[in-house]
């Protein structure tokens, strides 16, 4: 899996971590609270009372301070504090009697806090050890009617509920990632001319796939071009079958995402039993397909991931901003580039115009407030460059196409030709 489609766990950030202690010191609070209520009802003398209350109130005890010094917990005391509250569940089982199975319903708590803010292995661990736990109760406790069945169905529930959350939390942090990268790409990390490769890498990252192009079509003809990949070259062959390059081609004409296909009769099923390659997503502009983000797997699936489809949307919405704003970076430019002319042109003009009149003064001071416009129109320009790029102008960006060269004659020819000064470009 690429680094960057690996969701991030919870708990990386000092607010994050204060939020994952107070949601822990409210479970310890209600869950001991609910404990010490349950000895207000009525219940039989098979019940401890005292190991009961112990836990209980031990486990508000911990909620309060928890909450004081929210700010000032770590992950690691947070996954021990869990498993302290796990227990304390187990304690209050075995001290329970005749109600003890109502008591187990509070590791349903732990599982799901555990699978919602710890990584998946973590989780697996502090649940397996609440298991663990719950089975020695069953052992040790003889007023359980039917232990067993007791047990299965409380692990189940609480197996059940966590990879439930863990799996919801897993697509919602990993949504999230993907609306980071492309709030960066926004952003302007990266050139107007380079958002199709980050585009590339960006979804290649979010889906772990295995190759992913952008493609533009072609200047004065038919057909697509690759302007940018992410992945090994080899990986790129994935789109070389005639099924998948009918889904490239549908896309752009439909503007609608299509599933690529292996080719049924080029061993079309692959080790994931499978027949699907990947997706192409088109990449509109004002209603208009412009371009195709695909991404695709060396190996046929039976299924796309779930998340790829809305990755690929978002990431492809972003293409298209980026286009849009290359476009009127372009618009721009080429305005610019209209203004500086017009205004150097009319001021020779009106120099050559007082030359030819024999009126030399009017000529040079026509000859020097156009130097003086042109040198602040370039300033601008510049200015607008360097910020476009975020104040930095990369070596070679203001290269000449042509050698610029100044002429100078002979000062004895100057009484004969007084146009003895030539500028070429």
């Amino acid at each position: 899996m690429a680094p960057g489609a690996r969701t991030v766990p919870f708990g990386t950030t000092p607010s994050e971590r204060a939020t994952m202690a107070r949601a822990l010191a409210g479970l310890f609070a209600a869950g001991g609270a609910l404990v010490v209520a349950t000895l207000v009802l009525p219940h039989d003398g098979t019940t401890r009372s005292l190991g009961v209350l112990g836990p209980g109130a031990l486990a508000m005890v911990v909620g309060a301070v928890l909450y004081r010094f929210a700010t000032h917990a770590g992950v690691r005391l947070l996954q021990l504090l869990l498993v302290l509250g796990t227990t304390l569940v187990t304690v209050t089982v075995l001290a329970g009697g005749s109600s003890a199975t109502a008591y187990p319903f509070l590791y349903l708590w732990v599982s799901l806090y555990a699978f919602y803010f710890f990584t998946t292995r973590a989780a697996a661990v502090l649940v397996g050890l609440a298991i663990l736990q719950y089975g020695l109760a069953c052992a040790f406790e003889e007023d359980t009617p039917v232990p067993g069945v007791h047990w299965l169905m409380a692990t189940g529930s609480i197996l059940v509920g966590g990879v439930l959350i863990g799996r919801l939390m897993a697509a919602i942090r990993a949504q999230s990632a993907d609306l980071a990268s492309v709030s960066r790409m926004a952003g302007g990390l990266s050139d107007v001319e380079d958002f199709a490769q980050v585009t590339c890498e960006s979804l290649r990252a979010s889906a772990s796939a295995d190759v992913v192009i952008f493609l533009e079509p072609l200047d004065g003809a038919t057909g697509l071009q690759v302007t940018a990949m992410a992945g090994a070259s080899e990986a790129g062959l994935a789109f070389s079958g005639d099924a998948a390059r009918r889904g490239l081609e549908l896309a752009f004409r439909g503007g609608d995402a299509v599933e690529l296909l292996a080719d049924a009769g080029a061993g079309g099923r692959g080790p994931f039993g499978g027949q699907v390659l990947g997706l192409a997503q088109p990449v509109l502009l004002e209603g208009v397909t412009v371009a195709v983000l695909a991404v695709a797997w060396t190996s046929p699936r039976r299924n796309l991931p779930e998340r790829l489809r809305s990755a690929a949307m978002l990431f492809a919405a972003e293409a298209s901003l980026a286009l849009d704003r290359a476009q009127r970076a372009s618009q721009d430019r080429e305005r610019q580039a209209l203004e500086i002319n017009d205004n150097i042109v009319q001021g020779l003009v009106v120099a050559k115009y007082f030359a030819q009149r024999g009126n030399p003064a009017e000529s040079i001071r026509a000859l020097d407030e156009t130097l003086d416009r042109a040198r602040r129109l370039i300033t601008d320009q510049l200015q607008s460059v360097a910020h476009g790029r975020h104040g930095a102008i990369r070596p070679g960006d203001l290269a000449r196409s042509e050698a610029s060269s100044v002429d100078v004659r002979d000062p004895a020819a100057d009484a004969a030709d007084p146009a003895s000064i030539r500028s070429a470009s």
